[in-house]
């Protein structure tokens, strides 16, 4: 199971953020390193602009992906995916809106 901090109802200007994963199991609670933990987020166009980059390990079950939101204003869609050794996989997604400073 994946728990993200940003959700769709999110907004920010158009800079960079932190895009958390908390990655741990279903049954137990505890936090887990699964094989590969990835992520992808497409434009407000619909174009892929992150295509299944590895997130930053920070600690057991925790990871992170530092993103730099372009100059397109709008809705943003991503994905987390996790595999297991198991070859068991994982996928959450996420939103984000961006706009323009003031």
């Amino acid at each position: 199971m994946i728990n993200l901090d940003y959700m769709f109802t999110d907004k920010y200007t158009l800079s960079s953020f932190t895009i958390n994963a908390d990655v741990t199991d279903p049954d137990t609670g505890a936090a887990i390193d699964p094989t590969t933990v990835t992520i992808s987020i497409k434009d407000p166009d619909g174009v892929l602009d992150v295509n299944g980059v590895s997130m930053v390990k920070d600690a057991i079950g925790d990871y992170h992906y530092d993103y730099d939101i372009p100059a397109t204003i709008g809705a943003y869609v991503g994905r987390t995916k996790c595999t297991s050794a198991d070859d068991r996989i994982t996928i959450k997604t996420f939103g984000f809106w961006a706009e323009a400073s003031i």
